[in-house]
């Protein structure tokens, strides 16, 4: 099962129509479209709008039903974050931002997925998080404990050819220069095995926009600068979307809130920034399973940090009125 759930969360961040319907099963086609269980139901007196943008039915791609997927992801994203598991208090937060800094350096030197790089930071915030008593390990393992969430983060996110080789890994990340061997590396791995329980599917912001912008997050009655949208919106819109799950990445304070309810603020500040109205649509609660009123907190908190990062780009007054603003 994880292995066939690995597959199918690098299909779904990855996927193209080239050789996948040649070589998938097919299932039942009436199954396709189905709502998820966590969707909302549409009004009835409300006619759907049609997507904008999409060329090709993502469940007819991967021959699967990407609800169940969406059901499944929304099933398990607290076993690494939810309110519940949010320590404030953490003692190495201060540190986070650079640990988080210098872990997406190293995935890019790699090329490794975005979503590798965030899952390896959720299993890295939930080793150093102190949770139900348990202590911070020693300042003096953090730089071996967080290469060892991006190996093993990428041996369960990424197809095997893409895994950095440890020898490699261990030069880029200079552990060699302090004594660490690929056979010590391993035992490094182990530990972070053992501070996850072997639980290894962590569901982040990024994995449930993936789903999202894959169904659609753009309509055919939405409106841009109350003109009719032109072809590009879409992809500044998933552009936008992939800017803010990184943004949340770098500020635990985000980590309060569960990945499906921080990717749909997301979704919405992607389509405020780009000034789409509206800003949410019956649509959207149906793909998401959050009404407007459920995300607005969570949506006023990610747009607030956008604008305290990048003063006066994300003035909403100043929202891009061409495309070649962007």
């Amino acid at each position: 099962n994880n292995l066939h759930q690995r597959s199918i969360n690098f299909i779904l961040s990855n996927f193209t129509t080239s050789k996948i319907q040649q070589i998938m099963f097919k299932p039942i086609k009436e199954a396709w479209g189905k709502q998820s269980k966590f969707s909302a139901d549409l009004p009835l007196s409300y006619t759907p709008s049609k997507p904008y943008g999409l060329t090709e039915d993502i469940d007819e791609v991967l021959a699967l039903t990407t609800t169940d997927l969406y059901d499944s992801m929304r099933k398990v994203q607290e076993e690494y974050v939810s309110e519940e598991a949010h320590n404030p208090k953490a003692t190495y937060l201060p540190f986070r931002r650079y640990l988080v800094d210098w872990m997406s350096d190293i995935g890019e030197q790699f090329n490794l997925h975005p979503t590798t790089i965030h899952t390896s930071i959720l299993y890295l915030d939930k080793i150093f998080r102190e949770q139900d008593g348990a202590v911070c390990p020693p300042r003096n393992k953090w730089q071996l404990l967080a290469t060892a969430c991006i190996s093993v983060a990428s041996k369960y996110e990424e197809a095997e050819e893409h895994c950095p080789p440890i020898p490699e890994l261990l030069e880029v990340t200079k552990l060699y220069q302090s004594g660490q061997t690929p056979l010590s590396f391993r035992d490094g791995e182990c530990e972070v095995l053992g501070y996850l329980n072997w639980t290894l599917r962590a569901i982040c912001p990024l994995h449930v926009v993936g789903y999202y912008l894959s169904k659609g997050v753009t309509f055919e009655e939405d409106r841009w600068q109350g003109r009719k949208l032109i072809e590009k919106i879409p992809k500044y819109v998933k552009k936008y979307a992939e800017f803010f799950c990184n943004l949340t990445l770098q500020e635990y304070t985000f980590q309060k809130y569960e990945p499906s309810h921080l990717a749909s603020a997301i979704i919405m500040a992607s389509r405020v920034a780009l000034n789409l109205e509206p800003k949410w649509r019956p649509d959207l609660a149906s793909l998401t399973g959050y009404e407007e009123s459920d995300i607005e907190p969570c949506f006023e908190h990610v747009f607030s940090y956008y604008e305290e990062q990048f003063p006066g780009h994300g003035s909403r007054s100043n929202s891009p009125k061409n495309v070649t603003d962007l």
